[in-house]
Order: C-alpha cells, then sequence, then structure tokens
C-alpha cells in the first residue's frame, strides 16, 4: 500500500481539524447551552461541509470526503441544538409576554379600607 505524502498531510490536517471541534460539540451536547454560539455561522460552517463532503467524493479523495463528512455530522448537531434553544428561547419570551405581571396589577388596583 503506497500511501502518498499529500493523503498523509489531508488525514493528519482532518485530524487536527476535527479535534479542535470535538470539546465544542461535547460541551453543547452535555449543558445544552449554545447562545453564545451564532446561527449564521453554523449554518454557513454546515452549508460549506456539505459542499466540501460533494467535493471530496466528485474528486475521490478519500482524506477531504471522510473529514469534511465528519465535520458535517458534528457541525449539524450543533447547528440543531441552535436552532432548538432559539425556538425554546423564542417559546419562552412569548409566554412571559402574555402573562400580566402580578407586581403591575396590583399597584393598580386602588387600596380601600
Amino acid at each position: 500500500m503506497d500511501v502518498s505524502l499529500s493523503t498523509l498531510t489531508g488525514s493528519a490536517a482532518g485530524c487536527i481539524g476535527l479535534y479542535s471541534f470535538v470539546p465544542q460539540v461535547v460541551k453543547c451536547c452535555r449543558t445544552s447551552d449554545v447562545t453564545a454560539i451564532s446561527l449564521r455561522m453554523f449554518a454557513v460552517r454546515t452549508f460549506g461541509l456539505l459542499l466540501w463532503t460533494i467535493y471530496g467524493f466528485a474528486l475521490g479523495s478519500l482524506p477531504v470526503l471522510i473529514f469534511s463528512a465528519l465535520g458535517l455530522v458534528l457541525s449539524s448537531v450543533i447547528l440543531v441544538l441552535k436552532i432548538r434553544g432559539s425556538r425554546m428561547q423564542l417559546a419562552g419570551e412569548s409566554c412571559r409576554q402574555h402573562q400580566p405581571d402580578r407586581k403591575d396589577a396590583s399597584a393598580a388596583e386602588p387600596m380601600t379600607g
């Protein structure tokens, strides 16, 4: 089996890239805290990784295909968590807007006595 230097370099780059990204995914999955993550950035990143995966497949380059597909999976996990978190946050805010504030309601009533 003859492995070229470019294949070894691509594999090393893919491993390092994924290794640097895994702690973020683990933290988001454990804590479900995605407030500091940009939805737009991860949407663009996920789309870019999809394109890299297609490119790696078209080129027949295993390092590009494998590592971009794995990055796509990890990025998609964070994107889904971010979308879910955004929806839950919006739902919570709309529930709070529809509930009357008890302090304001009692302050508005005249006191008799």
